[in-house]
């Protein structure tokens, strides 16, 4: 259970010069799609930005896995406090037959208040992970108050699949790897990751 906790957590937090440009209709239609992305998160709506990832990435990644990971979060009272969730960049990285894909960076500021002694038990295990992901000049620990903050840029890959018939985003982020490597034409694979790792 408190494997699961920190792993849901994580998802959440969940990250060189950017591609090409996008056109202007493309760059609205991310905007506005990514601006709901972190709108969810903001609410704490977890279990809807499901809706927004592209659904090949399930093939690898069961969606039933996401969801009870992310409705635990939901209901487990961990009070995720994000503040300042924007898009700082957004770059083609090219099309592969008619799909078209773009790496988008947005930065991140969260608190996690650790109001519960399951919460408090386990960021010994939470801080190293999010350290691991951030840098620990970008991670605060404060354990006598009982908060852990985090600030840090992260990325989605957007994907414009004509199945679909919209932008649908994948969490780039190192936790997914297996996942994305599976996903993603290795050349997009490839220019994401020389850009967000």
């Amino acid at each position: 259970m408190k494997r699961l906790m920190i792993i849901a957590i994580c998802a959440c937090l969940t990250t060189g010069a950017m591609a090409q440009e996008l056109s202007k209709k493309d760059s609205k239609a991310i905007d506005g799609k990514v601006t709901t992305f972190l709108g969810l998160m903001e609410s704490k709506s977890y279990t809807k930005v499901l809706d927004l990832i592209y659904p090949e990435f399930f093939k690898y990644s069961p969606k039933k896995d996401l969801f009870q990971m992310f409705q635990l979060l939901e209901r487990s009272g961990i009070e995720l406090k994000f503040n300042d969730l924007k898009i700082l960049d957004k770059a083609s990285l090219g099309k592969e037959g008619d799909i078209d894909y773009a790496l988008i960076k947005y930065s991140l500021n969260m608190e996690l208040p650790l109001t519960t002694d399951d919460l408090k038990g386990i960021a010994g295990f939470i801080v190293p992970r999010l350290e691991s992901n951030f840098g620990k000049e970008n991670v605060e620990y404060n354990k006598e108050k009982s908060y852990i903050k985090v600030k840090g840029d992260k990325y989605l890959v957007g994907v414009n699949d004509p199945e679909y018939q919209d932008w649908l985003f994948l969490i780039y982020d190192k936790s997914f790897k297996n996942e994305l490597e599976k996903t993603l034409p290795a050349k997009v694979n490839t220019a994401a990751a020389a850009s967000a790792f």
